[in-house]
């Protein structure tokens, strides 16, 4: 009798605990969005299969001569930076049977400009907050965006040829970000142009794919909000990660005195801007003949091309970020100051935009994204300032 009497509390225990899990669970699926943006993420990827709050496609696809390409025809199609940064793309084709999308409008005015460039080119924002946006609105030269987001400098000079070179603008302004030189040894690589290097110092290692996963473990990743957030937040645990989104260390994070929270440190940036490493290295020397081939093609017609460089987050926060980077930003800026010496040996006309940048940061809300490394609206909005007020200076809008 007494067993039975243990047994029938330890039964009405589990069914309450059952009960409560179940409550907490249905509880975290209908109020996802008020959870921490950290904590969103791991509800998101067991709702949804990624970190994101609706699900989407990415608007830019691989193909062989470019490494990415956006993809033709889109209208309004829904595009995630990180989970907390959204926005639409639509594109279009500008010479018929190119397979290439373009985030521009149709080409039926006289072209003064041609910008080429990758992601930061493109915009991880609406069209309308896109620097090129602001920067054609604010100069009043015809503008015509040629960039495309995962690609570099050769993509770029390809672009360049077959696209921009019929319209034959006055100026081209080329977008440079750090990570291009590594992009380019990437295209080549995966065309079997060079032989794939090694970096055993920059490998990443999942430990769970070090020992063999629990099938109880698995199945809760896959099915329970309730043990993602858990297993995000119980000290010893490892973070609930989906493997393909952007990653960020904990530690490196800044409060700005906005009182906007910076999120910092990746560990692709470092690795793929390190000129030390001879993938980036090799990617260097495919930028430098694509750079070399450009300026000749625009001078060719009169033109007048620009290498603009956009320095990296972390760069342009430096005084809240240098502590706890250490060597990690000495890796990152040393593309950027690779391409330098690059615009002083080929004698191209570049403006690097840090100093500026860091000036508007010191006295401005956050110009990226807190938790992506791209420019924000407000980011845009100055740089599209920063680029038109230098190309003034030096007489070059006059034309």
């Amino acid at each position: 009798m007494f067993l039975r009497q243990r047994l029938r509390w330890f039964l009405i225990l589990i069914a309450w605990l059952a009960a409560i899990v179940i409550l907490l669970e249905l509880g975290l699926r209908l109020f996802v969005a008020a959870l921490p943006p950290r904590l969103q993420e791991a509800a998101h990827i067991v709702m949804h299969g990624v970190p994101y709050p609706e699900p989407w496609e990415r608007a830019w696809t691989r193909q062989p001569d470019h490494y990415f390409v956006l993809k033709p025809g889109l209208v309004d199609a829904l595009q995630f930076g990180s989970p907390n940064v959204r926005f639409r793309v639509s594109t279009i084709e500008l010479w018929a049977g190119g397979g290439i999308g373009f985030r521009t409008r149709p080409v039926d005015y006289f072209v003064d400009a041609v910008v080429l460039g990758d992601s930061f080119a493109f915009c991880f924002t609406e069209r309308v907050d896109c620097w090129v946006t602001h920067f054609e609105r604010e100069t009043g030269l015809g503008s015509v965006n040629l960039g495309q987001p995962g690609t570099g400098s050769h993509s770029h000079y390809l672009i360049l040829r077959d696209v921009g070179q019929p319209l034959s603008p006055r100026l081209v302004i080329w977008q440079f970000f750090g990570n291009d030189f590594n992009d380019d040894y990437g295209l080549f690589s995966a065309n079997g142009k060079l032989e794939p290097l090694t970096n055993d110092e920059s490998a990443e290692k999942d430990d769970e794919s070090l020992g063999a996963r629990s099938e109880l473990r698995s199945w809760l990743r896959t099915r329970s909000a309730l043990y993602a957030v858990l297993e995000s937040i119980l000290p010893g645990w490892q973070r609930y990660r989906d493997p393909n989104a952007a990653k960020f260390e904990e530690r490196y994070a800044v409060t700005l005195p906005s009182g906007e929270r910076l999120r910092f440190g990746q560990p692709y940036e470092p690795a793929a801007m390190d000129m030390s490493r001879p993938a980036n290295q090799a990617g260097y020397e495919i930028s430098r003949a694509a750079f070399s081939s450009a300026q000749e093609l625009v001078a060719s017609w009169g033109g007048q091309l620009v290498v603009l460089l956009v320095p990296t987050r972390e760069e342009v926060y430096e005084p809240l970020t240098a502590a706890a980077l250490g060597d990690d930003l000495d890796a990152i800026r040393s593309a950027r100051l690779a391409m330098l010496d690059l615009c002083a040996d080929l004698q191209l006309l570049c403006y690097d935009a840090l100093a500026d940048l860091q000036a508007r940061a010191a006295t401005s809300e956050l110009l990226y994204y807190a938790d992506d490394l791209h420019l924000n609206p407000l980011g845009n909005r100055v740089f599209a300032d920063l680029l038109r007020d230098w190309l003034d200076a030096g007489g070059i809008l006059a034309g």
